[in-house]
């Protein structure tokens, strides 16, 4: 008996505990909840995340100004900080507050829908944004049938659609549309901001790109619109390195066998990953790197700082990483 149950420990599959549920093989990918909704509870009070999302919801309130006014809320922060992250879990929470209400939440995901080949102006891209969201909104059946014919005739021409859009709606749906992160920072926000006051819609977007000033000069320009909700994702705070990884190995110990991290290899990667993504990178990769290595890959082993520097010294055959 007692060799049976050794067999069957042996039989576990060794795992790699940081990728999300049905991203196994896009580790990278950020937390998608309104679309995953295993995702909800994987989000970690990391890089000052936490207190953006309560002044989020603290924001929007009963969702009153957003269902007759409508919103937009614009989140800032270093590249791989986790605003795309913290844009979903916005968008997330008020498709669950609108199903309170008996309404029916539609998440339009324009994030991706620009070219990346070549240069656009503003008027060329809000056109653009307008003209796929058209699309995304007949495929989730969104629109009023008659409203639907009437949008299609101007359906690339924003100052038509957009102070529309409320009234085009079914009775029983709201917006929640994420918007392609702006390129010509300022400009396009007030742009966007200008344009899209549609009751029933909440606008969401993100740069890397805005500063503090940049962030004010915003909520300057449209102080006779309905404010803009701006939120803030900071670098990596002492303790979320630690924070992040104990997280993410409490949660796969039913899954399969897997090693712990050594102190040392805590302190490495906290030292040297300033963003939530830089972490995940660091961390899936050593764990998989060891895995497929198939070397001290058990419940007893350690993940260590050499194996951290393995992982990395493979990376920099293949791109410019620098191994701490």
């Amino acid at each position: 008996m007692d060799g049976g149950r050794a067999g069957r420990a042996a039989a576990r599959p060794r795992v790699n505990p940081f990728p999300l549920p049905g991203w196994e093989s896009t580790p990278m990918r950020p937390l998608r909840p309104w679309h995953r909704p295993a995702h909800r509870d994987y989000y970690v009070p990391v890089d000052g995340a936490e207190a953006a999302f309560e002044h989020f919801r603290q924001s929007m309130g009963d969702l009153a100004v957003m269902l007759e006014y409508g919103r937009l809320a614009l989140v800032t922060g270093e590249s791989g900080c986790g605003k795309t992250a913290l844009v979903n879990r916005c968008a997330d929470w008020v498709v669950g507050e609108l199903r309170r209400r008996d309404l029916r939440g539609v998440v339009l995901d324009l994030t991706g829908c620009l070219p990346t080949d070549q240069e656009l102006s503003i008027d060329q891209r809000t056109a653009e944004v307008c003209d796929r969201m058209f699309d995304l909104l007949v495929d989730a059946g969104a629109l009023r049938p008659e409203s639907e014919e009437r949008l299609d005739a101007v359906r690339d021409v924003p100052r038509r659609v957009f102070p529309r859009l409320g009234r085009a709606l079914r009775e029983e749906v709201a917006l929640i549309v994420l918007l392609p992160s702006p390129n010509e920072l300022v400009d396009e926000v007030i742009r966007y901001a200008r344009t899209l006051n549609s009751a029933k819609v909440l606008f969401l977007t993100e740069s890397a790109y805005l500063g503090t000033d940049e962030v004010a000069d915003v909520v300057r320009q449209l102080e006779t619109w309905v404010p803009p909700i701006t939120l803030h994702v900071g670098p990596l705070d002492p303790g979320d390195a630690q924070r992040f990884a104990e997280d993410r190995l409490a949660r796969h110990a039913a899954a399969g066998t897997y090693p712990r991290l050594s102190d040392d290899a805590i302190e490495l990667v906290a030292k040297h990953c300033q963003s939530v993504a830089m972490l995940q990178r660091f961390l899936h990769g050593t764990y998989e790197h060891k895995r497929v290595t198939g070397l001290g890959y058990s419940e007893a082993d350690l993940v260590t700082v050499e194996d951290i520097r393995a992982f990395l010294n493979t990376k920099s055959r293949n791109g410019p990483v620098n191994a701490p």
